[in-house]
C-alpha cells in the first residue's frame, strides 16, 4: 500500500509539472453524454446471489483530460462489488491516475474516476468503467447519476457541458393479485321498491397492465332485471364494449379490450355500471363468476372476485318510544314512562327482549304487558334486577290466538321508571327475538332509548396569567378558561380582578355542553401601583344552575415594579469564518446595560446553541454602557463538513425588563474538510486539480493559492500533494 502511494505521489508531482509549463487548449462544444450501457435491465431470474455488469460511456467527448462519475443506486436490492477498467477505456495506453472506487452500499452510491498524467486528451466516443453488481433483493432501482458528482474536465481543468442518461434495473415479483367486486357490495333498502331502479359497479382494484376484462353477473330474475350497462372509467371511452343481457337466464355478460395504440391499464377503476329494474320484493346475490384478465400478449392475469348482495325485503322494528327524552324537570322522586314498540311484523307469535338501563340513574317499578290487536291468548314470562339496571320479558302467542300482522306502530310493553338522581341512561334493547307461527324467527331490527336530566352548570376551570411580574406600564394577558359542565347550551358573562378590582367582564355565547372555551382579558398595568396582587375569575349564574361553587377561580399573583433592570447582547462576530479542525476563532461580543441601575451578569458563547465554549463575567456595569468581550475558540475536536452557529446569551438579571435581547445569533462558522479546496464539500478531481496547478508556488507567485497550502509552511509541494490524495473521494 505505502509503494503504491508513493508512486501515485510521483504521479502527481509528475503532472503538477507539466501543467505548469504547457500551454492548454480550451475544451470545445458539443453535445456530450455520459450514460449507462445496457440502458435498462429487467430481469426477474436476476435473483439474490446472482451478479452482473454495467458499463459507463461517453459519446461525442472532446479534449477529456479526467473524468469523475458517482452513480446511486437502490443499496436494499444491489451492492457494487467492484470496479473494473476496460482494456479500452478513454486513457488506455496513456500514463494515467486511476481514482477511487469510493464504494458506498449502504447509501446506495459509487465514486470512481480517472485523470491523464502524460498524454493526448481523449476526443469522440468511449468507455470509462465496468461496474460489477451483486443482487441481494428484490424491486427497482434507478442507476443514476448524481448531479454534481459527474464531472468532465478538460486540458484546461475546465467543466466539458454533457447530459447524463440513467439506467435501469428491475428484477421485482409479479404483482399481487387484482381484485373485482361489486360496488357497494351490500344493497339493504327497503325504499327499492319493484319498479324503481339502482345502479351498481363493476370495479378493479389493485390492477397491473390489463389489456382485456370479461366477466358475468348473475341475478335472480324474479327480483332483479338488468336494463342498461355501460363502460366505467377503467379503460377510455373509445372502447366500445360486448354485452349479453339475458334476464329469464339471470346473467349479464360484459367484455371490453383495448387496441392499439392503447397502452395496458392499472391501478383502480369502475370496469362496468349497471342500472338494475326491482321486479319484486326479495334478496339475490349479485354473482361475478367467469371473470378474465388478460395482458397486452394475451396471458392471463392473476385476480379474485367478490360478490354482492340485494335485499329489499322490509324489516320488523323493535324499538322505545319516544326513542329520546331530555328534560329538566326529570328530577329525582318523578315518574315516567316509555313504551316498546312493534312495527311492520308479519305472522307474529311471540316475541322476547331484554333491556338495561343506568341503575344509578333510574329504577324501573312497572311493566304493563299489552295485548296487541285485542289478542288475549298469550302467556308472560317477566323478570326485573334493579339492582344491575336488567330487565326481561318474554310473551308466548297460543291457539286460538291469530298471528300479528302490523304494518303501524303498536305498543307491546309500557315500562314505567322512577328518577333516582340527575344524569343519563340509555334504554338498551338487546337479545331480542320475533318469532312466527312455526317459531323460526322473524327478521327485525332493535332500536334503543335514550333518557337524560337537563343539567345547567358553568364554571371557571382555570386562570393563568402571562407574567408572574411585570413593570407598570406593561400589558399582561390574563387566561381565562371557562367551560360548560351542563347538558345544555350557555350564555354568560366572565370577569376577571387583580385582587377585588375588576380587569374585565367578556360574554361567553352559546358554550355548548361538556366544552371549554379561553377568554383572554387584555390588562393595560399602567394606573397599577406597585405591589403584589392576587389574580382570580369569576362566571355569572346561569337559571337554576346545578353548582354554584365552582364558579369562581382564584390561580397565583402577580407583581408589579416601577424600577428597569435590562441587559442586552447587541453584537456577536467572528474571525475567520472558515477554517480547518483545530484553527483558533476570535469571538467578540458587545454587550449593554440597558436598565437604570448598573448591573453585574455573565456572558456566554456556545456553537451550535448549545455547546458552551467560554463564560466571563461584567462587572458594575453602568446603566447606558457597552463593553466588548473577546473569547477564543479552539476547534480541535469538531467534526468536519459541518456548521456551527454561534450564539451569545447575558444571564438574565432579577425582574429583566426585556429577556428577548439577551441572546443573540450571528453568522456561523464553517469547518471544512481536510483536502476540500474549493470548499464543495466532497474531495474529488477537482482538487486533484487545484493542487496540481498551485504546485512550485510560495507567497508572491503567480500560481500562489493560499487555500492550497495545507499544512502552512507558506509552499505548495508533495506534502500538500500527499493530502489531497490520502482524502480523495471522501465526501459530507
Amino acid at each position: 500500500m505505502a509503494k503504491k502511494f508513493s508512486v501515485l505521489l510521483c504521479l502527481l508531482f509528475a503532472t503538477s509539472m507539466l501543467l505548469s509549463v504547457l500551454t492548454i487548449p480550451q475544451a470545445t462544444a458539443g453535445s456530450t453524454t455520459v450514460y449507462v450501457d445496457p440502458p435498462s435491465i429487467v430481469d426477474p431470474g436476476l435473483v439474490p446471489g446472482e451478479m452482473f455488469n454495467i458499463t459507463i460511456k461517453v459519446s461525442n467527448v472532446s479534449d477529456l483530460f479526467a473524468w469523475q462519475i458517482k452513480l446511486s443506486f437502490n443499496g436494499e436490492i444491489l451492492n457494487v462489488t467492484r470496479t473494473i477498467y476496460p482494456p479500452d477505456h478513454v486513457f488506455a495506453g496513456q500514463t494515467y491516475i486511476p481514482l477511487g472506487p469510493v464504494i458506498d452500499n449502504v447509501a446506495g452510491s459509487v465514486l470512481v474516476g480517472a485523470s491523464l498524467l502524460v498524454g493526448d486528451p481523449f476526443n469522440g466516443d468511449g468507455k470509462f468503467v465496468i461496474i460489477e453488481f451483486l443482487v441481494t433483493g428484490q424491486g427497482q432501482s434507478v442507476l443514476g447519476f448524481v448531479s454534481g458528482e459527474t464531472i468532465l474536465l478538460d486540458s484546461a481543468q475546465a467543466d466539458i457541458p454533457h447530459t447524463t442518461v440513467d439506467g435501469y434495473f428491475e428484477n421485482a415479483a409479479p404483482p399481487p393479485p387484482a381484485t373485482m367486486y361489486i360496488s357497494p357490495e351490500r344493497i339493504v333498502d327497503p325504499l327499492l321498491v319493484p319498479c324503481s331502479n339502482f345502479i351498481v359497479n363493476v370495479s378493479i382494484a389493485n390492477a397491473t397492465d390489463v389489456y382485456m376484462y370479461e366477466f358475468k353477473l348473475g341475478f335472480n330474475s324474479s327480483v332483479l332485471n338488468v336494463v342498461d350497462a355501460e363502460l366505467g372509467d377503467f379503460f377510455p371511452s373509445s372502447v366500445t364494449p360486448q354485452i349479453e343481457i339475458n334476464n329469464p337466464a339471470g346473467y349479464l355478460w360484459f367484455s371490453a379490450e383495448l387496441e392499439p395504440p392503447e397502452t395496458p391499464k392499472s391501478g383502480d377503476g369502475v370496469l362496468a355500471i349497471i342500472t338494475f329494474h326491482v321486479e319484486d320484493y326479495g334478496v339475490t346475490n349479485l354473482d361475478l363468476y367467469d371473470t378474465v384478465l388478460k395482458d397486452e400478449a394475451g396471458g392471463s392475469l392473476s385476480h379474485t372476485a367478490l360478490d354482492g348482495f340485494f335485499n329489499n325485503i322490509q324489516l320488523a322494528k323493535l324499538y322505545i318510544s319516544p326513542s329520546e327524552i331530555i328534560d329538566p324537570g326529570l328530577l329525582p322522586s318523578v315518574v315516567f314512562t316509555v313504551d316498546v314498540m312493534l312495527d311492520d311484523v308479519e305472522n307474529l307469535y311471540g316475541y322476547e327482549f331484554n333491556l338495561g338501563y343506568n341503575t344509578g340513574m333510574l329504577t324501573c317499578i312497572g311493566i304493563m304487558i299489552h295485548p296487541v290487536l285485542n289478542e288475549t291468548h298469550f302467556t308472560t314470562n317477566m323478570m326485573m334486577d334493579d339492582g344491575v339496571g336488567h330487565l326481561w320479558v318474554k310473551v308466548t302467542y297460543y291457539s286460538p290466538a291469530s298471528p300479528i300482522t302490523t304494518f303501524d306502530p303498536v305498543s307491546i310493553v309500557t315500562l314505567t321508571f322512577m328518577v333516582d338522581n340527575v344524569g343519563s341512561s340509555p334504554l338498551d334493547l338487546y337479545n331480542t327475538s320475533l318469532t312466527d307461527v312455526n317459531g323460526d324467527p322473524i327478521p327485525h331490527e332493535a332500536i334503543d332509548g335514550y333518557v337524560q336530566t337537563l343539567i345547567r352548570d358553568v364554571a371557571i376551570t382555570n386562570v393563568v396569567c402571562s407574567h408572574t411580574w411585570a413593570y407598570s406600564g406593561w400589558i399582561v394577558n390574563v387566561t381565562v378558561t371557562a367551560k360548560n359542565l351542563g347538558n345544555v347550551s350557555e350564555t354568560f358573562d366572565v370577569t376577571a380582578y387583580y385582587d377585588s378590582s375588576p380587569i374585565g367582564t367578556l360574554t361567553v355565547t352559546d358554550l355548548a355542553p361538556n366544552t371549554e372555551t379561553e377568554l383572554i382579558f387584555v390588562w393595560n398595568t399602567s394606573d397599577v401601583a406597585e405591589g403584589l396582587y392576587t389574580l382570580s375569575a369569576t362566571a355569572s349564574y346561569v337559571p337554576y344552575e346545578f353548582n354554584t361553587t365552582n364558579n369562581n377561580y382564584v390561580d397565583g399573583t402577580i407583581e408589579i415594579r416601577e424600577l428597569i433592570r435590562d441587559v442586552a447582547i447587541i453584537d456577536v462576530y467572528a474571525s475567520p469564518s472558515e477554517v480547518y479542525v483545530g484553527d483558533i476563532v476570535n469571538i467578540t461580543v458587545i454587550v449593554k446595560n440597558e436598565g437604570n441601575v448598573s448591573e453585574t451578569f455573565d456572558v456566554s458563547v456556545y456553537y451550535n446553541d448549545t455547546v458552551l465554549i467560554e463564560t466571563q463575567s461584567v462587572i458594575d456595569l453602568p446603566s447606558g454602557e457597552e463593553i466588548a468581550l473577546l473569547f477564543f475558540w479552539n476547534t480541535t475536536g469538531l467534526t468536519p463538513c459541518n456548521n456551527y452557529t454561534i450564539r451569545a446569551e447575558a444571564s438574565s438579571v432579577p425582574f429583566e425588563f426585556d429577556l428577548s435581547d439577551n441572546v443573540f445569533i450571528n453568522g456561523y462558522i464553517k469547518i471544512k474538510l481536510v483536502g476540500d479546496i474549493n470548499g464543495d464539500g466532497k474531495v474529488d478531481v477537482r482538487d486533484l486539480a487545484l493542487v496540481s496547478a498551485s504546485f512550485g508556488s510560495y507567497p508572491g507567485h503567480p500560481r500562489w493559492n493560499p487555500e492550497v497550502d495545507l499544512n502552512q509552511d507558506g509552499k505548495i509541494d508533495i506534502r500538500d500533494i500527499a493530502v489531497v490524495a490520502s482524502h480523495y473521494g471522501e465526501i459530507c
